[in-house]
């Protein structure tokens, strides 16, 4: 697992330079489970896109939050900061892990979801101190045409502040179902300096 590695995440603000963010994986290969009707092997891929979408983009998490600060104040505690081995099997970290697998795995294929988790933490936009409400909307996921396990997508993201102002952001990325609704590997990508991490970020 790469969610936590030694001190790069004990801190949330280390972050803070992941202002372009891909989830990518390697080239995953594969096709379709043989006889399954092609269109409903497109709906239970796109059903599994956008609930990645929505439980990444609706949030803050709460649940993940809280297991989130618990980990990260365990690995810099007396009893883990020194021993990573240990942390790794340390309660706060499996309760940690098992959240993240129950909420994610079962919309990836094995191999899709270790690297969508070892490519940047899981629920990224629901670690932040400030008070803040996320709502995804308009999700468009299209099939491609010549390359059936192919999909692209757009969708928006609303971010409330704690004053109660909102703001729109757009992003789009593409997906690889290589099995019936299972995601081999899925990217969106956020904007740079006036993307919604950097916002995030900043108001902190």
């Amino acid at each position: 697992m790469g969610i936590i590695k030694n001190n790069e995440y004990a801190a949330k603000k280390k972050i803070s330079g992941m202002l372009l963010l891909i989830f990518a994986s390697a080239v995953i290969t594969g096709c379709s489970a043989t006889g399954a009707d092609p269109e409903e092997t497109a709906d239970k891929s796109e059903q599994a896109i956008r609930a990645v979408i929505e439980k990444e983009f609706n949030g803050p998490d709460e649940k993940y939050e809280e297991l989130w600060d618990a980990a990260m104040e365990a690995q810099v505690s007396d009893k883990y900061s020194e021993d990573y081995e240990a942390y790794l099997e340390s309660p706060e970290y499996q309760a940690l892990m098992g959240y993240t697998e129950e909420t994610y795995a079962s919309y990836f294929t094995e191999n899709g979801y270790d690297a969508f988790i070892n490519a940047a933490p899981a629920f990224m936009y629901s670690i932040f101190d400030h008070d803040y409400q996320l709502k995804t909307s308009a999700i468009e996921i299209a099939q491609n045409e010549k390359e059936p396990t192919l999909y692209d997508f757009t969708f928006q993201v609303e971010y409330t502040d704690e004053n109660g102002e909102t703001e729109q952001f757009n992003f789009k990325g593409d997906a690889i179902a290589p099995e019936d609704g299972k995601i081999g590997r899925i990217q969106y990508i956020d904007g740079f300096e006036d993307g919604l991490l950097a916002t995030l970020q900043n108001n902190e």
